[in-house]
């Protein structure tokens, strides 16, 4: 039996409140912080307990980044209604973008959303380690912080790498502890975050953010400044692939990776620079982590 046409209407706003492919991605962060710091699977605990905290936390914390922002996104709702929308397809988006500042969900269901997914991710993460319940609360901090800088300072993009970094250092700590290796693996994730999502969704959103005074990397130096901030990281991102923990062929599949997602499309970037072409890599840089997380499980099976 199929549930009632306002259920599954429900529950498609809120998927797209927790930006739910996005956020669906986004739990091969840790998984793929979890497979290189144990050289392989880990324990059924670890990897049970770990998509609970991780599924929840990732919903919960975008869904949080809509629910801080939600009076200036109905800004921009309204902006947007009243004229054709520069962005192509979004990988963010399967009905309804900020549905919460659209007024489609109540503030209410909003509130009690994020708080249920984060109580819930919350206590996950304490039953996998409390280090990692720890990491867990920081990246909700550093979201609050992103939010907060929204209408202030371009170096918002800052503590959003920050926080994608640790996100995927809870998955690392969950079998293991600090090391060069966690470091290595931090600022694979910080880079990617920076120059593969943050400043390419800020250009694709260029027009619509200067319109109702969001600070950016794009708003204040200008798209081609930010294209060119973007190929820095996408052409690092290789380099820091090739660092990680695991065999010659896990570091060469990671790396490729990178080019194919990041460095090649930056390049097309840079040389046409538009918020278009910004989406189009955008989705791209999306998914290196599911794309790395299949890789290192891949030849890590095979003990290459």
């Amino acid at each position: 039996m199929r549930p009632p046409a306002g259920l599954r209407r429900s529950a498609l706003l809120l998927f797209d409140f927790s930006r739910g492919r996005q956020a669906l991605l986004s739990v091969t962060q840790p998984a793929l912080g979890a497979l290189l710091a144990a050289g392989g699977l880990p324990s059924g605990r670890v990897i049970g307990l770990g998509l609970v905290a991780a599924g929840a936390g990732f919903l919960s914390v975008f869904a949080a980044n809509d629910l801080y922002d939600r009076k200036a996104d109905a800004v921009e709702v309204a902006l947007r209604a009243d004229g054709p929308s520069a962005r192509s397809f979004d990988v963010d988006v399967v009905s309804v973008r900020h549905p919460l500042a659209a007024g489609q969900l109540p503030l209410w269901l909003g509130i009690t959303w994020v708080a249920g997914l984060g109580l819930t991710g919350f206590a996950a993460a304490w039953a996998l380690r409390p280090l990692c319940a720890l990491v867990f609360l920081a990246c909700n901090l550093l979201e609050f912080m992103y939010c907060s800088l929204r209408q202030r300072s371009w170096s918002k993009t800052i503590p959003a790498g920050i926080m994608v970094g640790l996100g995927g250092l809870a998955g690392w700590f969950a079998v293991a502890g600090p090391s060069w290796g966690a470091l290595a693996f931090f600022l694979l994730l910080t880079t990617w975050e920076i120059a593969g999502r943050n400043l390419s969704n800020d250009l694709a959103d260029l027009s619509g953010d200067g319109a109702v005074g969001i600070t950016t990397v794009a708003t204040i130096f200008g798209p081609a400044t930010s294209a060119n901030w973007i190929l820095l990281g996408a052409v690092a991102m290789p380099l820091l692939a090739a660092l990680q923990p695991g065999g010659l062929l896990l570091r060469l599949s990671l790396a490729a990776g990178a080019v194919a997602l990041m460095t090649l499309p930056a390049v097309r970037l840079k040389l046409t620079t538009s918020e278009t072409q910004a989406q189009i890599y955008f989705n791209r840089a999306s998914l290196y982590p599911a794309a790395a997380f299949a890789a290192a499980a891949i030849t890590l099976s095979l003990g290459v």
